[in-house]
């Protein structure tokens, strides 16, 4: 498979993991702005604040608002300014131009469909669902998300392409299920509702009330989100996947690594096997949190260098420093 088609396919599925999980990052912090009593536009210090910090959109976020020199809803700017570009619609449209760089790799229902919710949220119609039934907004992205990860599984050919797609899914989604703990961490000491709110914001919370008999606790979570065996979206699930499918691509057996993305994916693992939650907080939430935010990058980073750069552009990359930059700035959320 040539390098580009890859690099595209294995983006295509990161974007759409990032919309899909910033469609319910958003719409969980919209109910609970709602329940505490205030609106998207009151106190958004308070209340969006951990969101803004937990997706690295702080910075972005305050220039925007500067430039436009009033409130800036901070749920409109997740979801379609143009000045985030790690914004829903961008990812999708993102997600979208890596679709058509690879077109002939993916088949014709993913294209109508990821063609179909691009120009939906492109068009003046979102927004106006956005204003008056934001929910509805979000479970429509959420419900794409969905189907196109069915229709990835059962219309494509197992190989290559579909472990690279595969890849990009669930290194994305290790990063921002440790972005919801990250915001849990900057909370403090939160309190049941908070904790409710990050197990939703991973579709969660029913499968943690079967492992954990509903025992809310900033330990349980941690544990679940982290460290459960079966639960899709846990850290180590996810990692265990990815570890797979680059062992697939490279065909090299599970117990052994050919490149630096498989070996570093493979620390990862193992630290996560031979841990618990009381490694957590000996460490440091945080701090434990933003180790693992660092190893994600270095394997996106060696994926990058293994599969897309040529050894003569790797060789130079270190004088080429727009190289990095750029994949950087791609790899890390603004």
């Amino acid at each position: 498979m040539l390098s580009r088609v890859a690099n595209s396919l294995y983006w295509l599925s990161r974007y759409l993991e990032r919309a899909e999980n910033l469609a319910r990052l958003v719409d969980v912090n919209r109910h609970d702005a709602l329940d505490a009593g205030v609106t998207l536009k009151e106190d958004s210090e308070s209340l969006w604040r951990p969101l803004l910090y937990a997706t690295c959109s702080e910075e972005i976020y305050n220039e925007a608002k500067s430039a436009k020199l009033e409130d800036l809803d901070v749920g409109w700017f997740i979801t379609f300014s143009p000045s985030n570009p790690d914004s829903i619609c961008q990812s999708v449209a993102q997600a979208r131009e890596n679709a058509r760089m690879a077109r002939d790799q993916i088949s014709e229902e993913m294209w109508l469909e990821l063609n179909s919710i691009h120009l939906f949220l492109q068009s003046a119609k979102a927004e106006r669902l956005w204003r008056r039934q934001p929910e509805s907004l979000y479970r429509e992205i959420i419900k794409f998300c969905l189907l196109f990860e069915g229709l990835i599984d059962a219309t494509i050919l197992r190989d290559e392409g579909w472990n690279f797609i595969q890849a990009g899914k669930y290194l994305e989604r290790a990063d921002k299920t440790t972005r919801v703990l990250d915001m849990l961490a900057f909370m403090g000491d939160p309190d049941r509702g908070k904790l409710a709110s990050a197990l939703r914001s991973c579709s969660g919370f029913s499968a943690f009330r079967d492992e954990f008999r509903g025992d809310f606790t900033s330990r349980n979570v941690m544990s679940f989100l982290l460290f459960s065996q079966s639960f899709p979206r846990s850290v180590r699930f996810c990692l265990r996947q990815l570890d797979r499918h680059l062992h697939a691509i490279s065909g090299t057996p599970e117990d052994a690594y050919s490149n630096e993305a498989e070996r570093l994916t493979g620390s990862a693992l193992a630290q996560l096997n031979f841990s618990s939650v009381e490694n957590v907080w000996a460490i440091g939430q945080h701090q434990y949190i933003d180790s693992m935010q660092k190893q994600f990058n270095d394997i996106g980073q060696n994926i990058f260098e293994t599969y897309v750069l040529l050894p003569s552009e790797i060789r130079s990359v270190t004088r080429q420093e727009g190289w990095q930059l750029q994949w950087q700035q791609q790899q890390q959320q603004q």
